[in-house]
């Protein structure tokens, strides 16, 4: 597998690539369950987001156009994309393969 893969499409795909990472080493267990239960929190805060903001962005449709809903959308997914990056950053920055 190469560092420069694609992101996984699904769950079952993320559990297949860090298999393979611990079978070669690169991983231990611990390292990939915290990895597996960062996807699966920010799945779910995903779908919570997701949740919220569509009555949000159905009513700015409405109210301000469907320009500057897109607008505000798109700025409403970037910061959930930031936060997201971050934490899996502080994950991945603890990771034996990181640290050496």
């Amino acid at each position: 597998m190469s560092i420069e893969a694609a992101p996984p499409k699904s769950r079952e795909e993320l559990v297949e690539r860090l298999a393979d990472l611990r079978q070669q080493g690169v991983l231990d267990v611990h390292e990939e369950e915290r990895l597996l239960e960062q996807f699966d929190s920010m799945l779910r805060d995903v779908n919570e987001r997701k949740a919220v903001l569509e009555p949000e962005y159905k009513r700015r449709v409405q109210d301000d156009g469907l320009d500057k809903a897109n607008a505000w959308l798109r700025e409403a997914a970037a910061d959930l994309g930031r936060r997201h990056g971050e934490a899996t950053r502080a994950i991945t920055d603890q990771l034996r393969v990181v640290t050496g």
